[in-house]
């Protein structure tokens, strides 16, 4: 599409016997596709994925269950619940033989009697499930080689049939591209469920989790900076810490102390103090960084000490590591001191050193660049937050409905309120959820955004006309041939009058009968190609309110009443369109305010190194400002003075590592301008990490600059010896 290809993971159902029949390499294959459903519990709705699998899943998954028998899946009337689910539906019961009720999304009601409950997963688990039923629909019929939204597993006798496997699936390809016109498929491909080729994470519709490896490497990226400021700092201190250490080397190297003793005590004392530290990280990631992660992130991650061997050879390593990075150049830099030279107080330690600055300027230059990403993020989530909408969403409320046949019910009852204007529904809520489909423009494909509405839903959400008409209730018959198009969509085709175009779905054509204008789809504000179909009723599963200005609350209220009274007291699902975005907002600013914490952590550290260096480099420049300020030096004068080096070395560090992020974040927002929008940060981010890192590290060295420039000269001058 678009002159890429793209990898799909929804193979047609009838692969999975043809594998199974055709090659003896197979052990067994398993079918496995998701559907949204809900479930209704007392006065509740809850929206669930519903699994459905063939019964050769628990042979080929280890997944033990708690209560109940894997055979349960043979049963198409037994369903088979996560430990999660099963709390939350049954909570504190065994809820073997229970009974559990779903409709689907064709609004199709559905019991089914609890006959087992999983095991916890483990935390690191990416194939999951919290409804688990047997699939229920047959693959024999050549009809079933229409795409069918399956993934299918493929257990083979042994790993070195894959290349054989791999080399002969391509015998499907005219099949399926004759029952898939619309669809040009190139290659069937096998991909391994633990070690997932490059780019898994790009195949659409992959039934196991394949992250971006982006996700990996940001956050590898961030213990390594943390890593890396807390050994520098470490090294830096250690260095001003041997100052008040020299006696003690210097009599023990008169005492016949050799200089690997004294390395090896320098290290056994970096050892443990990093084993301490490693104890303190440990118990700080387990209470205080993991659970912040897990509520910001889908997949919750744990630390497991008893089952996990790897992490404690990660964490030996790490300690390794540390101890080397952190003490090997303190240690054999202060053994090789001399005794005569330290007692006869020629010993000029804490003189300039190039090696120290270099770390210092390393250091900084890491913070710029954590308060920078942080900075940005929060400018770009107030700018997301602040985007145009393209219509107003205050006077719009969402009812989700459980079954399609409450849409005409309600909509009689409701347009009896004088304060309601429009009423309309959708299969597919703007900014809640869309479908991806793909069109077909003379011989070009593209992926767009679809929504299926009734007539009127333009109007109940406040999109705006560019040109043409939107779906009337009296224009049923035309309707169905027409689609309604955003402005991106036009753009993206070129196109300078859109009236009148006709574009392709599968085996059907669709005319352009209107324009509107664009509108937010995403919590990012980015613009997609967006087509909006007609249908019935019968396919709804919102209702939408469009109402006057400053009744809300009163429709919202008699909305709910009018609901308990027409269905029973069934649970309802509903919302302001203003708060369709909510959960978005929420998971980016728990992202972004999880950064900012690190950020501060790693300018804190650095911070300290340079309190330790400055301690080091003030206390050896008191007689050269004592002098100074004898010849009349001002405090403004010593002030820029001693901090001169500190100041060259932000400077430095600021405009290495702000040019860096420059370029690495345009770099991002361009890969990513499909989910990012068109947000690009300016200066003022950059500006004001800038300025966040000049005033902390002027408060951590203000108080040594300010004492040094106030030094009592008859006590700095006097001969002590």
């Amino acid at each position: 599409m678009d002159g890429q290809v793209q990898t799909w993971g929804d193979p047609p159902a009838p692969i999975a016997q043809a594998l199974a029949a055709d090659f003896p390499q197979v052990e067994r294959c398993v079918r496995m596709s998701r559907e949204g459903v809900v479930v209704s519990s007392g006065e509740h709705a809850f929206e669930e994925v519903l699994t459905c699998t063939d019964t050769g899943f628990f042979q080929m998954f280890t997944f033990p269950l708690a209560f109940g028998n894997h055979s349960a899946l043979a049963d198409p009337n037994a369903i088979i619940l996560s430990t999660n689910a099963a709390e939350k539906y049954f909570k504190g019961e065994v809820p073997l033989g229970r009974s559990i009720i779903l409709t689907t999304s064709n609004h199709e009601k559905k019991t089914f009697i609890v006959q087992g409950v999983a095991a916890p997963f483990p935390n690191n688990a990416s194939l999951r499930f919290d409804l688990l039923i047997g699939h229920r629909r047959a693959v024999t019929t050549a009809e079933n080689w229409k795409i069918q939204g399956e993934g299918i597993f493929v257990q083979l006798r042994e790993s070195a049939d894959a290349a054989i496997l791999a080399a002969q699936m391509n015998r499907y390809l005219p099949l399926f591209n004759a029952h898939n016109p619309e669809i040009h498929a190139t290659a069937f491909v096998l991909d391994n469920l633990k070690h997932p080729a490059p780019g898994a994470f790009d195949v659409n519709r992959r039934m196991a989790e394949a992250p971006h490896p982006i996700l990996a490497a940001m956050f590898t990226a961030i213990a390594l900076l943390l890593m890396l400021l807390s050994c520098f700092n470490y090294i830096n201190i250690s260095l001003g810490a041997a100052l008040r250490r020299l006696k003690e080397i210097g009599i023990r190297k008169v005492m016949g102390g050799k200089r690997r003793q004294l390395i090896g005590q320098f290290m056994a004392e970096n050892l443990l103090l990093c084993f301490i530290a490693l104890l303190l990280g440990l118990l700080f990631c387990q209470t205080i960084f993991a659970p912040l992660l897990n509520s910001i992130m889908v997949l919750q991650r744990g630390l497991s000490y008893t089952e996990n061997t790897n992490l404690w050879l990660c964490l030996l390593g790490l300690l390794a590591l540390t101890v080397r990075i952190s003490g090997a150049y303190p240690a054999f830099y202060i053994s090789s001191f001399r005794p005569t030279v330290i007692f006869s107080g020629k010993q000029q330690f804490g003189k300039k050193s190039v090696f120290k600055f270099g770390l210092l300027t390393v250091q900084f230059g890491l913070a710029f660049i954590a308060i920078t990403l942080s900075v940005v993020l929060m400018a770009a989530g107030r700018h997301w937050s602040a985007i145009s909408w393209g219509y107003d969403p205050g006077q719009t409320w969402v009812l989700q409905l459980s079954d399609s046949t409450q849409y005409p019910i309600l909509k009689n009852e409701l347009l009896k309120n004088p304060n309601i204007l429009q009423i309309s529904g959708s299969r597919l809520h703007v900014g809640l959820n869309s479908d991806q489909e793909n069109i077909k423009i003379a011989e070009n494909t593209t992926k767009v955004r679809r929504f299926d509405v009734a007539a009127g839903y333009a109007e109940a959400i406040g999109l705006q006309l560019d040109s043409g008409r939107f779906f009337e209730e009296n224009r049923r018959a035309e309707d169905e041939q027409s689609v309604i198009v955003n402005e991106t969509f036009v753009q993206k085709q070129g196109w300078s009058h859109a009236l009148g175009q006709q574009i392709q779905v599968g085996d059907k054509y669709y005319t352009i009968a209107g324009v509107i204008r664009d509108f937010k789809i995403l919590g990012t504000g980015a613009m997609n190609p967006a087509v909006f179909f007609r249908t019935e009723e019968a396919n709804l599963n919102y209702l939408v309110v469009r109402f006057v200005p400053g009744s809300g609350k009163q429709v919202e209220a008699q909305v709910k009443k009018d609901y308990q009274q027409l269905f029973d007291s069934a649970p309802m699902s509903a919302f302001f369109q203003s708060d369709v975005f909510e959960g978005f907002n929420r998971s980016f600013w728990g992202l972004a305010k999880s950064f900012g914490y690190i950020a501060a952590l790693a300018l804190f550290i650095a911070c300290l190194g340079l309190y330790g260096l400055a301690t080091q480099q003030f206390g050896r420049r008191i007689r050269e400002v004592s002098v100074r300020k004898l010849l009349g030096a001002s405090v403004h004068q010593i002030m820029l003075l001693v901090n001169r080096e500190f100041l060259f070395m932000l400077l430095l560090a600021g405009g290495i590592s702000t040019a860096i992020c420059v370029v690495c974040f345009r770099l991002i927002f361009n890969q990513l301008e499909q989910f990012t929008g068109a947000y690009r940060p300016g200066i003022w981010p950059f500006l004001i990490a800038n300025l966040l890192v000049f005033i902390t590290a002027a408060i951590a060295i203000g108080q040594h600059s300010w004492q040094l420039s106030q030094v009592k000269l008859a006590e700095a001058l006097k001969n002590s010896d």
